[in-house]
C-alpha cells in the first residue's frame, strides 16, 4: 500500500503538489497569523512589564482648569498632568486585587536652549515602578530613602553629556551630586528619565506640597482584573488616564487590535480552509483514479482495503504539507519580528516634542512560533485530511469493478 503511494506521488506530481500546497498555505496562515496575535499582545505589555507594574495612572488635566503658559522656564509638572496625592495612592493601593502600589513625580526642567525629565522616586517604597530602580543600577548606586542633593542619571544621558558617579549636575540653581547610573528594563517610556531624584527633592524644585504626585504604578494580582482595578480606580479618584496592555494596543493601530481579537478565528479558518482544498483535491482524484481503483478490486483489493489506502494517503499528504506549512510559517514570522512598533505616541502626553528627552528604545514585533501551535497545526492536519480522506474513501470503496474498467 505504502508503494502504490509513493507511485501515485511520482505519477502526478501537479496534483500532488497543488494538495500539498493548499494545506501548507493554509498551516503557514495559522502558524503566521496566531504568532502576529501573541506578538501584538506581548509588545503591548513591554513598556510595563519591565518595571513590573501593569497599571500606570496619571491625572489629566480637565479643560475648565487652566494650564501653566508653555514658555515658563525651569522645573515644573508637565503640560497636561494634573496632580495627585499620597492619600489617593493609599485609596487604589487597598482596591482588592492589586497587589503592589508606589507613586512618583515627573517633572521637566526647561533651560535656555533644551530641555531635560526628572523623576521624583520614593526610596523607601520597592516592588512596582520606579520604586524598584535600585536593581537598574549599572554604575554606582542607588540614592538611599533618607538622602537628599543626589541623583541617579540615563546610561544614555550620561554617555552624551559625560556624567559618572562622583561627578555633579545642576538643576533648578541647586547642585546634585551623581552618585550612580541606571538603565531602566526595555528603554520602558513607562518609567523613563534623564535624572532620578528622592521625591522630596522633586518636590521642592516644582514648589508641590510633600503629598503632591503625579505617576500610580500598580500590579494586579491577576492580569484579567485589570479593567476591573481601572474601573475602580476612576470611581475612587475622577477622571484618570490609565495606560494597560490594552490601551497600548489601542495606540499601536487597527492592525494590533484586529491581530488581537481575530487572529485566532482567522487562523483557525485558513486551516479549516486547508483542509478543505485537501478533501476536494482527493475527492477529485477519485475521477481520475476510477480505472485504477477497478483494477485494484479485480486483482482481490477489498473495499476495506481501497479505503484504508485513501485515508492513509490523505493522512500522509496532510502531515507533509503542515511540515511544508510549519516550514513557512516560520519564514513569515522571522519577517514579522523585524516589524517596528511604535510605542512613541505613549508618551506625548508627558513629553514636550522639542529639546533632548530621555532615549527610548525601538521595539520590534516579538512574534515567534509556539509550540503549541506547532502541534495544533500537526494533529489537526493530520486529523483534519483523515477525516477529508474518510468520504473519499467512502466513494472509492463502492466502485465495482466492471463499473469501473468500462468507464475508465
Amino acid at each position: 500500500m505504502g508503494t502504490y503511494i509513493s507511485a501515485e506521488i511520482r505519477r502526478r506530481p501537479g496534483r500532488s503538489l497543488g494538495t500539498l500546497l493548499g494545506v501548507a498555505l493554509g498551516v503557514a496562515l495559522f502558524v503566521a497569523l496566531i504568532a502576529a496575535g501573541t506578538g501584538f499582545q506581548e509588545a503591548a505589555r513591554l513598556p510595563l512589564s519591565g518595571i513590573g507594574a501593569d497599571i500606570l495612572l496619571s491625572r489629566p488635566v480637565i479643560e475648565t482648569q487652566v494650564a501653566t503658559p508653555q514658555t515658563t522656564r525651569g522645573v515644573r509638572q508637565p503640560f497636561g498632568l494634573a496632580p495627585l496625592n499620597l492619600d489617593e495612592l493609599d485609596s487604589v493601593g487597598a482596591i482588592p486585587g492589586v497587589s503592589a502600589v508606589s507613586g512618583g513625580l515627573l517633572l521637566w526642567d526647561f533651560g535656555a536652549n533644551s530641555y531635560q525629565t526628572l523623576l521624583g522616586v520614593d526610596a523607601s517604597t520597592s516592588g512596582v515602578g520606579p520604586a524598584q530602580a535600585g536593581d537598574w543600577i549599572v554604575a554606582g548606586r542607588f540614592f538611599e530613602p533618607d538622602e537628599r542633593g543626589v541623583i541617579v542619571v540615563d546610561r544614555h544621558y550620561a554617555a552624551f553629556f559625560g556624567l559618572q558617579p562622583g561627578g555633579s549636575v545642576e538643576i533648578g540653581e541647586r547642585v546634585f551630586n551623581v552618585v550612580g547610573v541606571i538603565e531602566v528594563p526595555g528603554g520602558n517610556q513607562a518609567a523613563s528619565a534623564n535624572f532620578y531624584i528622592p521625591l522630596a527633592d522633586a518636590q521642592s524644585l516644582a514648589n508641590v506640597p510633600a503629598d503632591q504626585i503625579n505617576q500610580l504604578y500598580m500590579r494586579v494580582d491577576e492580569a484579567t482584573d485589570v479593567e476591573a482595578v481601572v474601573a475602580e480606580s476612576e470611581r475612587r479618584l475622577g477622571i484618570i488616564s490609565a495606560m494597560t496592555a490594552q490601551s497600548i494596543i489601542q495606540v499601536m493601530g487597527g492592525v494590533a487590535r484586529i491581530s488581537e481579537r481575530f487572529a485566532g478565528v482567522t487562523a483557525a479558518a485558513a486551516l479549516v480552509g486547508g483542509l478543505i482544498l485537501t478533501g476536494l483535491s482527493l475527492g477529485a482524484g477519485v475521477n481520475l483514479r476510477v480505472r485504477e481503483i477497478g483494477v485494484m478490486k479485480a486483482i482481490g483489493w477489498q473495499a476495506r482495503e481501497v479505503g484504508r489506502m485513501f485515508v492513509l494517503e490523505g493522512i500522509l499528504f496532510s502531515f507533509l504539507a503542515a511540515l511544508v506549512g510549519i516550514f513557512l510559517g516560520w519564514l513569515a514570522v522571522l519577517a514579522l519580528s523585524q516589524i517596528p512598533v511604535d510605542m512613541s505616541q505613549l508618551t506625548a502626553s508627558t513629553m514636550p516634542d522639542f529639546g533632548n528627552g530621555p532615549e527610548v528604545n525601538v521595539y520590534t514585533l516579538p512574534a515567534r512560533i509556539t509550540l503549541s501551535a506547532v502541534w495544533v497545526a500537526l494533529l489537526s492536519s493530520s486529523i483534519g485530511g483523515g477525516l477529508a480522506s474518510l468520504l473519499t474513501s467512502h466513494r472509492a470503496a463502492q466502485i465495482k469493478p466492471a463499473d469501473a474498467l468500462r468507464k475508465g
